[in-house]
């Protein structure tokens, strides 16, 4: 029986700063079932993009969850240099310990959130002898092929139970051998706060971004890199000077739509973002590389159609009764397909039906639950 539990994570949201909300809305939602929930997430004395500080943040169900960020001293992450990249690891251990030791003390599981924190996580759990579980979410393993050289001895000797967010992502481990063979693995896909992520009034969230009734919105949610697709939405959009653009996010790449076409463009705060989709008539995401992607799951959740990768990671969220997938690469595909919806209103309705019915499914209290469930089954 799971009744405190640790949580290990590179970065918590606050309302300063959303980064990993969806850490935050798992956390939240196994709070609200009654376990005691520490985060420790462990901040560099040198890098400046994360500055958070320790808190009891109460959750919107009255829950409490203790956030302890411990100082540690690093290089900025970008370094990837071996000898720094293995320095900065004990260091950050070392800090992570002292949190720990000091704030903690004991737990039934430790639960940590990409491989990045993983190896720590197993690391603390051969320290404590507490089970570990890691969740990998990451758009691509191979991108911590230093982190695993250098500790994955650790993920093989220490892990008790691996959440991965899609079939995928479970593969792609499987086939690199990250955890030992008797370490099972299981499937979560990513889901949505239904309380916040849910259809709201089309006309009215128009009136409040001074979008007309009858245009035809496009809306976009993530990163504004190539990875997301970005360059390829815009390309695609520019040819029907006519549709209008929501674009949520921030990133290198620039916006490059005329004035007229873009309804809203930057950042808003992740529990205000329904107001903005839900203005729209299609959620299109042509994205190159993800885990299980979280802003198709709540666009869902707010029952947009969805256009987006036709690539195996999206198998376990995305089929023909919500979305039309896409080469992501291909911009006459992207166009086609927002024609598609743009000129047959009854397939829009079908998807935007079928895309609700998917979202309220992946509710993250379910989620939740099923997770802890998991990790209970292999304590």
């Amino acid at each position: 029986m799971i009744n405190k539990i640790c949580v290990l994570s590179a970065y918590y949201p606050s309302e300063k700063d959303p980064h990993y909300a969806f850490v935050g809305t798992l956390i939240n939602a196994i709070a609200g079932m009654g376990i005691e929930c520490h985060v420790i997430s462990p901040v560099s004395s040198i890098e400046k993009k994360h500055r958070a500080v320790s808190r009891t943040e109460i959750t919107k169900n009255g829950a409490k969850v203790f956030v302890h960020c411990p100082r540690f001293i690093g290089f900025p992450s970008k370094n990837k240099i071996r000898l720094t990249y293995k320095w900065n690891i004990q260091s950050m251990r070392r800090a992570i310990k002292r949190a720990f030791d000091s704030e903690v003390g004991s737990c039934d599981a430790i639960y940590s959130h990409f491989i990045y924190s993983g190896i720590n996580a197993a690391w603390l759990s051969g320290k404590t002898g507490i089970p570990a579980y890691v969740a990998i979410g990451e758009s691509g393993i191979q991108d911590t092929k230093l982190c695993r050289a250098l500790f994955g001895e650790d993920l093989l000797n220490h892990i008790r139970g691996v959440v991965a967010v899609s079939s995928a992502l479970k593969k792609e481990a499987r086939d690199l051998g990250l955890f030992s063979s008797e370490t099972p693995i299981e499937v979560f896909p990513n889901s949505a706060d239904a309380d916040t992520f849910r259809p709201l009034d089309q006309n009215a969230c128009r009136k409040k971004l001074g979008i007309g009734e009858n245009d035809f919105v496009v809306s976009f949610v993530g990163g504004f890199i190539k990875r997301k697709g970005l360059d390829k939405l815009q390309e695609a959009v520019s040819r029907h000077p006519d549709w209008k653009c929501i674009l949520i996010g921030a990133g290198d790449l620039p916006v490059t739509l005329s004035k007229e076409q873009i309804a809203f463009s930057g950042r808003v705060p992740h529990d205000r973002i329904p107001e903005y989709i839900c203005a729209s008539d299609v959620f299109v995401l042509p994205t190159l590389a993800e885990g299980c992607c979280n802003a198709i799951v709540e666009a869902m959740g707010c029952g947009l159609p969805v256009v987006s990768s036709d690539r195996p990671f999206n198998d376990d969220i995305l089929d023909e009764s919500n979305s039309i997938k896409v080469n992501p690469e291909s911009v006459d595909e992207i166009e086609r397909a927002i024609v598609r919806m743009e000129q047959d209103p009854a397939l829009r309705k079908r998807l935007a039906a079928g895309a609700l019915q998917k979202g309220q499914a992946l509710s993250i209290v379910n989620r939740a639950a099923n997770i802890v469930d998991y990790m209970e089954k292999n304590l």
